[in-house]
C-alpha cells in the first residue's frame, strides 16, 4: 500500500450520566449508553454528540481527550480512538496533517500533497477533513493513522484512530460512521468537578 491513500470510506455501558468538567479547558464532558456529549467552552459555537460504535470500548479521558476508546483487533492487536477540540484552527490544517505523518516517520508534505490525500465532506454543514496515513513500505513497525478533522465556528477538532494497518482496514467503514454521527446541539449539560477517577495526563500524541 502506498505511503497515504484517500480514507474511502464517551461512553459508557449503564444509563447512568456522567458529567466531567475539565478546569484545564473548562470542557464538559456527559456520557450516556453509546452517546458522547461535549459541552461547551468559552466562545465555543456549542456542545457536540456522538455515537460509539457497539464495538468500541471506551477508556478512561485525560486532560486533553474529550473521548477516548480502544478497539481490539485479532492477535491481542488494538487500536486507540481519540478526540480532541482546540480554539481557533490550532495551528493550521496542514501543520496537523503532518504531525499525524510524522507520528508514523513519514516526511511531510506541502498543502497541496497533503489535499491530494485527503478527502473533504461535510458532517451536519461542518467541513470535515478525512485522511489515511500508513507507514512506508518495510517499516519495522507498521502502523496507520484514520484522521478526521472538523471545524466549526472558532474551534477544531480531531478525531484519530491509530493501530496496526489490517485492524484500521476493517474499521475504516466503523470510524467514517462514527465521524458522521457527530452532532452540534446548543444545550450545554451541567458540570462537575474532575473525579479522582479521571486521568489529568497529557500526551502530544492525543492530538
Amino acid at each position: 500500500m502506498g505511503v497515504a491513500a484517500v480514507l474511502a470510506l464517551c461512553s459508557c455501558n449503564n444509563d447512568k450520566v456522567v458529567v466531567y468538567t475539565i478546569p484545564k479547558e473548562g470542557v464538559n464532558v456527559a456520557m450516556l449508553g453509546g452517546t458522547g456529549t461535549l459541552g461547551p467552552q468559552p466562545n465555543s459555537p456549542g456542545p457536540v454528540q456522538w455515537t460509539k460504535p457497539e464495538s468500541w470500548n471506551s477508556q478512561p479521558l485525560s486532560e486533553m481527550r474529550i473521548g477516548s476508546f480502544k478497539v481490539d483487533g485479532p492477535n491481542a492487536g488494538s487500536a486507540d480512538v481519540s478526540i480532541t477540540a482546540f480554539p481557533g484552527d490550532a495551528g493550521g490544517l496542514s501543520s496537523n496533517l503532518n504531525r499525524w505523518r510524522g507520528q508514523l516517520r513519514l516526511p511531510p508534505l506541502n498543502e497541496e500533497q497533503l489535499l491530494n490525500t485527503a478527502q473533504r465532506i461535510e458532517v451536519e454543514n461542518v467541513p470535515t477533513c478525512l485522511v489515511d496515513f500508513q507507514t512506508a513500505d518495510g517499516d519495522p513497525e507498521p502502523a496507520r493513522i484514520l484522521g478526521a478533522v472538523l471545524q466549526k465556528g472558532d474551534r477544531t477538532w480531531f478525531v484519530k484512530m491509530t493501530g496496526p494497518p489490517t485492524l484500521l482496514a476493517s474499521q475504516r467503514q466503523i470510524f467514517l460512521d462514527f465521524v458522521r454521527s457527530f452532532h452540534f446541539t446548543s444545550a450545554p449539560p451541567t458540570g462537575q468537578t474532575v473525579p479522582p477517577g479521571v486521568d489529568k495526563s497529557r500526551s502530544t500524541n492525543d492530538k
